[in-house]
């Protein structure tokens, strides 16, 4: 998640250095996560009162993100009794999130490219991991995997990358659906453009297709990366300047700055609100949730994202080097969606990605400055990619856990 540009890049260092999609989904996962230190014992029991801190920040989720495929190390991606022994993990930890991430891109991980479940679409068919376990109807575990989140008081969000896909095999089921380009016509990279009406079209179908084969009442929320403009610098297709000049009646090729990032937050967030009147067609019950920084240039505007049915954001978290400073800043920028932070634990680096490898005292280090953080926006902790982060990270995690409540 994350991997297709830089959002927020190397940001400049502050006060301190470095060591080294969801507002609440329904009251009653509100009253579970509030009173989780207080619950029964679990499939593997649960932390004792001494255990527990007697005092520190106060959230509302803590848990993981897990790349059912994506940088998995295994071809076949993730088994069930991997998932097992992470959710006995969990709930020995008293996470109460779950959230999967349902697709990889060959791009970030050659090993694994497209859809991990049983894709039903004859359209969407043609974007599925054929090595994956999860992916056939034979060897599906994931809904059995909700089910036992449930049963140790988990909860789970599902997760996908709205256009970033290879654009080889998108062009077998949707053939018009394409990438963005900058104003001179090159393209660089899988982010599809939300202006072709068949990339817009791709972008519903596969939402569609797997919040109906997932129609668990333990999914409660659904996230997703994207609905954006590339860059500052993109999109120049011939569908954006036409649905610029149908809006405006001026030429995207001349139009002035503040126009053009004026039109694409207006235009990006109808979008944005049209596919969440989508998913909520599906599921009116789910939360959803945003994966941004609301960086300039992508159309996504903070002011904004709650009239658009956006629940909570979920803003890259340490994915590149970043201060206090920076990273305070970000959360009041903001301001105030709830801001549940994709905290970047990952000790291995993707392919074609120049990842910030984390270390223990790093990890250390910024959630110390996550509790220090001033503001009232921020509402949890998902940390990513479990199946990336090293033993000696995921117990950083766990150690510095003891500082927070839920």
């Amino acid at each position: 998640m994350g991997e297709e540009t830089k959002e927020g890049a190397c940001l400049t260092r502050g006060r301190s250095t470095p060591a080294g999609g969801v507002a609440p989904t329904r009251r009653a996962f509100m009253r579970r996560a509030l009173c989780a230190a207080a619950a029964m014992p679990l499939a593997t029991g649960v932390c004792e009162a001494a255990d527990r801190p007697a005092a520190g920040r106060r959230l509302r989720f803590v848990g993981w993100q897990v790349g059912i495929t994506y940088q998995s190390g295994k071809p076949q991606g993730l088994s069930r009794d991997y998932m097992l022994r992470l959710l006995d993990e969990m709930a020995s930890h008293r996470m109460n999130l779950l959230s999967l991430m349902m697709m990889s891109y060959g791009f970030y991980d050659p090993e694994h490219d497209g859809y991990a479940w049983p894709v039903r679409n004859p359209a969407l068919r043609h974007y599925q991991d054929a090595h994956c376990i999860n992916a056939r109807t034979e060897t599906e575990f994931i809904r059995e995997i909700i089910g036992a989140a449930a049963d140790r008081q988990i909860e789970v969000q599902l997760f996908l990358n709205w256009g970033i896909w290879n654009p080889e095999k998108m062009h077998l089921g949707y053939p018009s659906a394409s990438v963005q380009v900058n104003r001179e016509g090159e393209s660089r990279g899988w982010l599809h453009c939300p202006d072709s009406p068949e990339s817009w079209r791709a972008g519903l179908d596969e939402v569609q297709d797997l919040l109906e084969f997932y129609d668990h009442p333990n999914v409660k929320g659904f996230a997703f990366e994207r609905i954006s403009y590339q860059t500052s610098r993109h999109c120049y297709c011939p569908y954006t300047r036409e649905r610029f000049h149908a809006d405006t009646g001026g030429d995207l090729l001349t139009a002035k700055k503040d126009d053009v990032d004026a039109w694409k937050n207006e235009h990006v967030g109808a979008l944005i609100a049209e596919y969440v009147r989508h998913i909520r067609g599906i599921r009116p019950d789910l939360s959803v949730a945003l994966h941004t920084q609301c960086a300039h240039g992508w159309g996504h505007d903070a002011a904004k994202l709650k009239s658009y049915g956006i629940d909570m954001v979920l803003p890259h978290t340490i994915q590149f080097q970043e201060s206090e400073d920076s990273l305070h800043a970000l959360l009041r920028r903001l301001e105030p969606n709830p801001c549940v932070l994709h905290f970047c634990t990952r000790d291995r680096r993707p392919a074609n990605y120049k990842l910030w490898i984390k270390t223990p005292g790093i990890i250390g280090e910024a959630l110390e400055w996550i509790r220090h953080y001033p503001g009232g926006n921020l509402a949890g902790l998902l940390f990513f990619n479990e199946p990336a982060t090293s033993p000696a990270n995921k117990d950083a995690v766990y150690k510095n856990l003891k500082y927070f409540e839920w």
